[in-house]
C-alpha cells in the first residue's frame, strides 16, 4: 500500500486525517504529526478516554472505577482492574468470575445477558434447554420478588425437572 504524504509539507507520512462534510462537499487534509501540531490539530484533539470508558459513557450504569480484593479469573488470573483498564476479557471463564459487574453492562448494551442468535443444528436442542432454563430463573427471581411463593414454587419444580431430564 501507497503511503499518503503530508499535504502542507509533502516531505513525511500524513498520519492525521481530517474530513469535513458540510452540504454533502467532502473536504480531505492530511498531515504529518509535526504539520498537525504547527496547526493547532495536535494533542487536544486526541481522545482521552478509553474504549471500555466510552462504552460505560453510554449507558447510566455506576460501574465501580476500583475493586479492591475483587475477583479475579480462576482461568486467567486477570483481576477486575485489569478488565476495566484493558476494556478486554482474558479467557471464557472470565464472565463467570466477573458476572457480577458484566452482567448489568451487558444487559443494558444488548438488551439481554444470553446468546440469542444463530445457533449450529448440532447444538439446537442444548441451546433451546438453556435458553428455556434461564427464562425460568429469570421468571423464578421476579416471583420470589413480588413474593408470589406459591408461582415461585411451581417454576423451581419445573426448573428443577428441566435440568435433571435435559442435562442428567
Amino acid at each position: 500500500m501507497r503511503k499518503m504524504l503530508c499535504q502542507v509539507c509533502k516531505i513525511r507520512e500524513a498520519n492525521v486525517h481530517l474530513k469535513e462534510i458540510i452540504g454533502g462537499e467532502v473536504r480531505e487534509l492530511h498531515l504529518c504529526d509535526i504539520c498537525a501540531k504547527e496547526k493547532g490539530l495536535g494533542e487536544p484533539f486526541l481522545p482521552s478516554f478509553s474504549l471500555p470508558e466510552l462504552m460505560l459513557g453510554l449507558t447510566d450504569l455506576e460501574i465501580p472505577s476500583s475493586v479492591e480484593e475483587g475477583p479475579e479469573c480462576s482461568g486467567c488470573g486477570l483481576s477486575y482492574e485489569d478488565v476495566r483498564k484493558k476494556g478486554k476479557l482474558g479467557c471464557s471463564l472470565c464472565y463467570q468470575s466477573f458476572r457480577e459487574y458484566l452482567n448489568p453492562l451487558l444487559e443494558k448494551i444488548h438488551g439481554k445477558v444470553y446468546h440469542s442468535g444463530k445457533v449450529p443444528k448440532k447444538g439446537k436442542k442444548e441451546y433451546r434447554l438453556d435458553k428455556k432454563v434461564y427464562g425460568l430463573r429469570e421468571k423464578l427471581k421476579e416471583a420470589v420478588r413480588k413474593e408470589e411463593y406459591e408461582k415461585a414454587a411451581e417454576l423451581r419444580d419445573e426448573l428443577r425437572k428441566l435440568e435433571k431430564g435435559g442435562r442428567a
